[in-house]
C-alpha cells in the first residue's frame, strides 16, 4: 500500500476533542484537592442575621422649639416626648440624649425595653430607664420630678442621688454667676425669704471673678436685701465692696447706703455715702445731707436745703418726691433762721 492509500484511511480530526481534554484536566485538579462542600442553608441564614445584628443603628438628631405650646415628639416606639421650651435631641431609638436649654421636658420611657435616656443641662444630668418624668428649667435651676419609675441625677453643684415619685422635686442649683443672681431675682419676686435668696447671692459671690461687673451686681442685690434684715453692718459693708468697683449704679448704691446708715447708724455713718450725692444726686439727698450738717455747717447746709427747695417747686410741676420733701426741707430751713 503506498503512502497515499495510508493518509486516506486516517479518520478526520474530532472538533470536540479540545473540550474533553480540558473537562479531564479539571477532573483530575478535584481529584487532588479533595471534595467541595457547600455550607447547609441553616449556616447561612445565621451568618446573615449575625451580620445585620453586628451594624450599629444609625443615630439622629432633632431640635425640639415650643414656645407657644407644647410640642410633642414620638422618638421611637419606646420613648416619647412633651416639652414647652428649647432644647435638642439625637441617639438611637434606644438610646438617646436630650440637652435642654430652658422650659420644661415631660420623657415618658417604656419599661424593662433597655433604653437609656439621659437630660444633660448646665447644672444637671438626669438618667432614667423606665420611667416617667419630668425636668424644668428656669431660672431657679433645674427641677426634676418623678410620675412613675425611678431617675437617678446627679447636680453639677455635688449633689447625687435617686428620686421616686414619694420624694418630690429636686432642684439642682445654677453653676454661673450670672444664673445665681438671676435665681436670687426670681426668689425676690416670688416673696421667698431673706435666707433662700442670699444663699443664691453668696453662692454667686464665691464664684464671680473678682472685679467683674457680675460680683458688683450680686453686691447690689445683697446690699438691697440685707438692708431689710437686721444686718446693717454687713449691707454697708457690700455697699463699700461695691463703690470700691468703681460700678456704674454708685450713685443708687449711695443713696441707699446713706438712707439706711442714717436710719440704723446716725449721720457720722451716713455722711460719707451722703456727701457724694451733694452735686449729683436728688433734692431728698441733699436735703439729708444739709439735715445732718446743721450743727456743725449752717450755712452749708442753709445752702443745701434752698437749692433742694428751688428743684422741688421748679415749674411747670414739681418734681418727685413732692410735697412732703418740701415741707421737710422748709422745717429744716425755719429751724436754721432762713425764710423758706
Amino acid at each position: 500500500m503506498d503512502i497515499k492509500q495510508v493518509l486516506e484511511q486516517i479518520p478526520p480530526p474530532d472538533p470536540h476533542a479540545p473540550d474533553r481534554i480540558l473537562a479531564r484536566f479539571r477532573e483530575t485538579r478535584r481529584d487532588q484537592r479533595g471534595p467541595r462542600r457547600s455550607l447547609p442553608l441553616a449556616l447561612l441564614s445565621a451568618a446573615a442575621l449575625l451580620a445585620v445584628a453586628i451594624l450599629p443603628e444609625s443615630e439622629r438628631s432633632l431640635e425640639l422649639v415650643a414656645e407657644g405650646g407644647p410640642g410633642t415628639l414620638t422618638w421611637s416606639d419606646q420613648v416619647d416626648l412633651t416639652f414647652s421650651g428649647t432644647g435638642s435631641v439625637s441617639g438611637t431609638s434606644k438610646d438617646l440624649v436630650v440637652s435642654w436649654e430652658a422650659g420644661t421636658l415631660r420623657a415618658e420611657v417604656e419599661p424593662h425595653t433597655g433604653t437609656g435616656l439621659s437630660v444633660l443641662t448646665e447644672e444637671a444630668r438626669v438618667d432614667v430607664v423606665g420611667t416617667v418624668f419630668s425636668v424644668r428649667r428656669d431660672a431657679l435651676g433645674v427641677t426634676t420630678w418623678v410620675e412613675r419609675g425611678r431617675v437617678a441625677v446627679a447636680c453639677t453643684e455635688g449633689w447625687a442621688g435617686e428620686l421616686e415619685p414619694d420624694d418630690g422635686p429636686h432642684t439642682c442649683l445654677p453653676v454661673r454667676p450670672a444664673l445665681l443672681l438671676g435665681r436670687a431675682d426670681a426668689l425676690l419676686d416670688a416673696g421667698a425669704p431673706s435666707e433662700e435668696v442670699l444663699e443664691a447671692l453668696d453662692l454667686g459671690l464665691e464664684r464671680a471673678a473678682e472685679g467683674s461687673a457680675v460680683m458688683g451686681e450680686l453686691l447690689a442685690r445683697r446690699l438691697e436685701v440685707l438692708g431689710s434684715t437686721e444686718r446693717i453692718d454687713e449691707a454697708l459693708a457690700d455697699a463699700d465692696a461695691y463703690l470700691a468697683l468703681g460700678g456704674s449704679r454708685a450713685i443708687e448704691v449711695r443713696r441707699f447706703a446713706g438712707w439706711l446708715a442714717l436710719a440704723q447708724r446716725g449721720c457720722e455713718v451716713a455722711l460719707p455715702y451722703l456727701e457724694p450725692l451733694s452735686g449729683a444726686g436728688e433734692p431728698q439727698d441733699r436735703i439729708l445731707l444739709a439735715e445732718c450738717l446743721v450743727s456743725t455747717e449752717p450755712g452749708r447746709a442753709r445752702a443745701l436745703l434752698r437749692g433742694a427747695l428751688e428743684q422741688l417747686t421748679a415749674p411747670p410741676e414739681p418734681i418727685a418726691p413732692g410735697a412732703e420733701w418740701v415741707q421737710r426741707a422748709q422745717d429744716a430751713l425755719s429751724g436754721l433762721g432762713g425764710t423758706p
